[in-house]
């Protein structure tokens, strides 16, 4: 008689210390701990979501670009500049749109209230599209302001609002050449203290052309110097330079001056190149026209070195 060898296929044994044992035919018995086989799926999974988030960050590294908004004063006093702007934003834009991936370039002019002109703050938004840009310079006209002080308070207010990427770098370029109203003086209670620490917290970098005869642009910075960040000690009614000097200083911007009206033009150029990381770039390519160094990109440079290491020592990215 044949003889026939039945295996029974019998649940696996439990262990008190909650190991599995399992037997495969006369194989030797091994044993399976559950807590640890559960802990190397979960160490499997954060693995796998570490992986994932760093393919996300590199590729939107990799898409980043930058946001910037040029935001203006155009009282009377500040009329050649806006002038200025008129004939050679398209230059601006033509230079900035080659040099920098995925720019968008918004814009927020101001002057004053109630002094009869016809706007207090006029905003274009983010866009790529240069000639909406254009059409926003041209057609925005100048104004009278009326206190010595003007509404840099309010245009600060319209940047918080300003439709910003999440992914872009942000950075401003305010020029001028007067003060913010101090909150008790403004209709809309406007805090540009506050305003500004809102728009640093916003990974906004704030950088400064004051517009001045006779201006040395090298010592604009050294007017209110103060660490990056530190909102620790409210500051008011400061001098007009002071105030151009701190705004930039506290956001990790670089204020500077102008000598001349047409340097704003380079100025523009040089801040926005810097805060993309370009200004190397830039620098080549302006060399190839003008065939010697131009002073104000050299020294928006030497800055941009100098603030990147205090960031560095100071843990910002």
């Amino acid at each position: 008689m044949e003889k026939v060898e039945t295996k029974l296929h019998l649940p696996a044994l439990k262990k008190p210390s909650g190991s599995l044992v399992v037997k495969k035919d006369d194989k030797p018995i091994k044993t399976f701990n559950i807590a640890s086989v559960q802990k190397q799926g979960a160490l499997g999974n954060v693995l796998k979501g570490d992986s994932i988030k760093q393919k996300m960050q590199k590729e939107q590294q990799a898409h980043k670009g930058l946001d910037m908004v040029l935001m203006g004063d155009l009282t009377g006093s500040m009329s050649a500049y806006h002038a200025i702007l008129k004939r050679k934003f398209t230059e601006i834009c033509t230079t900035l749109f080659q040099l920098i991936p995925n720019l968008r370039i918004g814009i927020i002019f101001y002057l004053d209230h109630g002094s009869g002109d016809p706007y207090i703050t006029k905003v274009q938004p983010l866009t790529v599209n240069v000639e909406q840009l254009q059409s926003f310079i041209l057609g925005t006209p100048d104004g009278y302001g009326g206190d010595e002080d003007e509404a840099v308070e309010d245009a600060l207010h319209d940047a918080l609002e300003m439709n910003w990427s999440e992914i872009n770098t942000h950075s401003v370029v305010l020029f001028g050449d007067a003060r913010p109203h101090e909150v008790s003086e403004c209709p809309y209670q406007h805090d540009y203290f506050k305003i500004t620490e809102s728009l640093f917290k916003k990974q906004v970098t704030i950088n400064t052309v004051y517009c001045s005869a006779g201006c040395d642009y090298r010592r604009q910075s050294t007017l209110y110097e103060v660490e990056i960040g530190n909102f620790s000690r409210r500051v008011s009614r400061l001098g007009n330079p002071e105030f151009f000097s701190w705004i930039a200083n506290v956001t990790g911007g670089i204020a500077i001056g102008v000598e001349q009206i047409d340097d704003i033009v380079d100025i523009i150029k040089g801040m926005a190149a810097k805060d993309a990381g370009k200004i190397e770039e830039l620098e080549k390519e302006e060399l190839k026209i003008t065939l010697r160094p131009i002073p104000a990109l050299v020294h928006i440079k030497e800055q941009a070195k100098l603030i990147e290491h205090k960031k560095k020592l100071l843990g910002y990215k």
